[in-house]
């Protein structure tokens, strides 16, 4: 019996990073739970332990956010669940008005999805710092006209580009350095996240990503950062509950000043194309197949269309969990749906590819593996055990019609045989 039962795969391996002016003094230091003299340790709920220059309990002050605060006024407003007619929907959440601040457009038990769209300047601003007290965080950049980077409690992430991910792991302290356009997703997952089970590749694949793709954090003296982050940019912290609001904690020093840390989760970067692309020239592969992220009870997973060789389009289906899927570029099988598009499939409704690029198909002979298709196609999905809510922000920039769709096109003669 217990041989069948799936293996729990970490994100990240085991690592190790210290602070360049510290190599020294660190030579020996390992993960103890004893920090060397005139620093602090400090470990997390997941084992990972950090160096740091002042004791991180180091709080001055502690206030709730109002509610009518304007940067984070959108945020608290979270709808208990509405009557609502079961329907298929799509928003263009790129183009969404959010002010430079995160705005949550849809949200299930399993996870809520926000956006952050803005024009930062050429400057650059770093956000206000936060974090999040119960739910592991995953961002991916939509758009980005300048690399990003992005200072944590585990040091700096830099150079983050459009097209990557950034998962960040509860209870790590963190701030954005925006600059110019930007247009970026989070994933907010109350359950612990994880790499897919590895038994369905086989234990020697490195699938769906290398354990050396991650890109970790790397301790720097905050002096080096341009521009700087100083004074309250480095001290205030806001810090969220899944359900329980906002506070504004107000430290006595830095929260970004760690000087090592040890341990096997911790933030980093991922780039597209580290993931592995999945294809099939017999058969149109299952979206499972190509899931990147699962969360520990398996109520959400996130899956990633990559640009791949395929067998045929996907098949009109009927979903048993809820799904959203983004078109970060080149989705091509719904004519209305271009990129920096979310579409809403919900469970009980069937949905599925264009009817003219399905009736065109239909017309041709089944290629063989050298003449298949290559498709130019980056989309994230996430699919949901528990229904989505859609909240109030989506709805300004919903696709009306959308769920009429396919019959409009059923109405035409062209298509009135598929």
């Amino acid at each position: 019996m217990a041989e069948n039962v799936p293996k729990m795969v970490n994100l990240t391996r085991t690592e190790r990073r210290v602070r360049s002016d510290y190599q020294t003094a660190l030579t020996d230091w390992h993960s103890t739970g004893r920090p060397p003299r005139g620093l602090s340790s400090y470990k997390l709920e997941f084992g990972t332990e950090l160096l740091m220059e002042h004791p991180p309990t180091a709080i001055v002050e502690s206030a709730t956010i109002p509610a009518d605060h304007p940067l984070f006024k959108a945020h608290v407003e979270r709808p208990i669940g509405e009557s609502r007619p079961l329907q298929r929907q799509a928003f263009h959440v790129a183009e969404m008005a959010t002010s430079g601040s995160f705005v949550p457009i849809l949200s299930s038990n399993d996870v809520t999805i926000w956006v952050c769209n803005g024009d930062f300047g050429e400057a650059g601003k770093w956000q206000p710092p936060s974090r999040h007290a119960d739910c592991d965080e995953l961002y991916f950049v939509h758009r980005a006209h300048h690399p990003l980077s992005l200072i944590t409690d585990f040091g700096l992430l830099k150079e983050v580009r459009e097209g990557d991910f950034v998962f960040l792991p509860r209870g790590t302290t963190y701030s954005f350095l925006f600059t110019g356009r930007v247009s970026i997703l989070l994933y907010e997952i109350p359950k612990r996240l994880f790499r897919p089970y590895d038994y369905w590749m086989g234990d020697q694949q490195p699938w769906p990503f290398s354990p050396a793709a991650p890109i970790p954090p790397e301790p720097k003296p905050l002096a080096g950062l341009h521009p700087p982050l100083s004074g309250d940019e480095a001290t205030q912290v806001v810090v969220k509950r899944r359900l329980g609001g906002f506070t504004l904690l107000k430290y006595a020093a830095s929260v970004f000043d760690v000087v090592a840390w040890e341990g096997e989760v911790w933030p980093f970067i991922l780039r597209l194309n580290d993931i592995v692309a999945l294809s099939s020239p017999h058969v149109h592969l299952d979206p499972k197949k190509l899931t990147v992220f699962v969360s520990e009870d398996e109520g959400m997973a996130l899956q990633v269309f990559l640009p791949r060789w395929i067998h045929s389009l996907p098949y009109h289906h009927l979903n048993w969990v809820d799904e959203v899927l983004f078109n970060h570029k080149g989705y091509s099988a719904r004519p209305e749906i271009t990129d920096g598009f979310m579409t809403l499939h919900p469970v009980g409704l069937a949905h599925g590819p264009d009817l003219k690029l399905l009736a065109n198909i239909a017309r041709k002979e089944i290629p063989s593996p050298k003449d298949l298709h290559f498709l130019e196609e980056i989309a994230v999905m996430v699919e949901s055990r528990s229904p989505f809510v859609v909240l109030k922000d989506a709805e300004n920039v919903e696709l009306k019609g959308y769920d009429q769709s396919w019959y409009q096109q059923s109405l035409e003669s062209n298509y009135s045989g598929v």
